[in-house]
């Protein structure tokens, strides 16, 4: 949780003058970041950095399509990203990426370089051990258990990369090839995760949200722009599930069509069972669902649309579950932005395999 101390040594190999004018040894990472410094206490954040990740890798991941997902296809502009890309990933590039808008050391402005911008990342050196460790954690979501395996799709299996070897000569690789990364002759050292039982237990509410009180979903979607913190009632498909309903099938809070210019750093959180005045700078509550970050993106020279189409969902079951709203047909839900323009198309709650 803290940046190590081999990168911070001045002049050598695993230095990178392109880094945010805090990144120093020791300091705590905040898995949270989205471009702004927030005020807030040393504990708080790592309480916030613990949440975060049981979040999004226990609470929102309870399978495949969540971790991974959905799926990229030819002909879709439509992204559905998994919980480990949205958080931790995309955070820890821009923390680490110099603050936008600052001089950078060869004078020009910066875009967030390096880590913090998509073309330029890999040329920090902390860009290899953090994709190292997102890496580990694939490893540690599968050893969690239940329906937490690799994806058995065959498309999937057999995609192709082309990489060269230390000669110059290209070779292929299948992601078949790289599901056990002993077979690939490295594992990665047992260490404590003390994020997988950090599940937040203290409320925000003393008790249900009068849903009556606040705009059905209806009424605000589409929403043109995202710009203050925003409350609605979304009815659920279906409520008091059995145990073996919810094994079968997982209750999806879903985002559609997100829109907004992936130049820029986009983040929101999503909460239940709060009102708009929920203080999002702590995270350690119950009815905190999951966050949206976006690492911004800019493919070729000359393109010209920027716009970026997204679609997310949170697994909700558990969280249901643990603010005692299970048995209700409608709940409330909150949105609190804190970075960017954002566009919702609609918001839903829907049964998927999983």
């Amino acid at each position: 949780m803290r940046f190590p101390a081999m990168f911070d040594i001045p002049g050598t190999a695993l230095y990178d003058e392109r880094r945010g004018e805090q990144i120093h040894n020791g300091i705590v990472i905040d898995l949270g970041s989205f471009g702004d410094q927030v005020q807030t206490t040393q504990l708080q954040l790592m309480t916030n950095n613990l949440t975060l990740m049981y979040r999004q890798l226990v609470t929102n991941a309870p399978c495949p399509l969540m971790f991974f997902g959905g799926p990229y296809t030819l002909g879709s502009d439509v992204e559905s990203p998994g919980t480990v890309e949205v958080i931790p990933h995309s955070p820890v590039h821009i923390w680490a990426g110099t603050r936008r808008g600052s001089i950078l050391p060869d004078g020009k402005t910066s875009n967030g370089e390096d880590m913090g911008h998509f073309y330029s990342a890999g040329l920090d050196p902390v860009f290899y051990c953090h994709h190292s460790n997102v890496d580990r954690m694939w490893n540690e979501w599968k050893d969690i258990g239940g329906k937490r395996t690799d994806i058995q799709n065959k498309d999937w299996l057999n995609s192709e990369f082309f990489f060269y070897d230390e000669s110059g000569n290209p070779f292929k690789v299948k992601v078949r090839d790289c599901l056990d990364t002993k077979k690939m002759g490295y594992d990665y050292k047992p260490m404590a995760t003390p994020w997988r039982n950090f599940k937040p237990k203290t409320k925000a509410s003393a008790g249900k949200v009068n849903t009556s009180s606040i705009p059905p979903v209806s009424q605000v979607f589409p929403l043109a722009k995202l710009d203050k913190a925003i409350s609605f009632s979304i009815n659920r498909p279906t409520s008091s599930r059995t145990q073996q309903e919810k094994n079968a099938q997982e209750e999806m809070l879903t985002f559609n069509s997100i829109r907004y210019d992936n130049r820029g750093y986009i983040r929101f959180d999503v909460f239940l069972n709060v009102d708009n005045n929920v203080n999002a700078n702590e995270l350690d509550k119950a009815e905190f669902a999951g966050s949206y970050t976006n690492l911004p993106h800019v493919h070729r020279a000359g393109e010209t649309n920027h716009i970026a189409t997204v679609d997310f969902q949170l697994a909700i079951t558990e969280l249901l579950e643990d603010i005692g709203l299970e048995d209700e047909e409608t709940i409330a839900v909150t949105l609190v932005p804190k970075k960017g323009d954002i566009s919702i198309g609609g918001v839903e709650i829907k049964l998927a395999d999983c």
